[in-house]
């Protein structure tokens, strides 16, 4: 019984360590196209344009950034929409710093499935993504 907790301890510690390691990296974007969408006041929303993994004509997977200008944070964000049933589910999140692309949290845990409505930035982004790319 005592070994079983002293690894779990050990487990908990290195996960704890690696959390702590994994969130003072900066958000790699080397390998991202991000291309504007749209904006509401202080915050815009831009798509990257390599990450679209469509699954059939109504559903795809893709990488959004929201930057806040006025908080100095981006939020990046990998999605699953459908287009179809109009709905979205975050699959996993990082919140940065924006000048210093510095990592503040992320969250690996998918949401719930969420409706998006008309004329919402949501659905400037899924548009955005199914529409032909000149």
């Amino acid at each position: 019984m005592m070994r079983i907790m002293r690894q779990a301890a050990l487990s908990v510690g290195l996960l704890l360590l690696w959390s702590a390691a994994v969130l003072a990296a900066p958000v790699d974007m080397a390998d991202m196209e991000m291309e504007f969408v749209d904006a509401r006041g202080d915050t815009g929303y831009y798509v990257d344009m390599k990450s679209p993994d469509f699954k059939n004509d109504h559903e795809v997977t893709a990488r959004v950034e929201i930057v806040c200008a006025d908080k100095d944070r981006l939020y990046l964000y990998h999605i699953h929409f459908d287009r179809k049933k109009r709905t979205y589910q975050i699959l996993d999140s990082v919140m940065a710093v924006y000048a210093t692309k510095e990592r503040v949290s992320g969250n690996a845990r998918p949401t719930a499935v969420t409706p998006y409505a008309a004329g919402s930035p949501m659905e400037a982004v899924v548009e955005y993504i199914f529409s032909p790319q000149l």
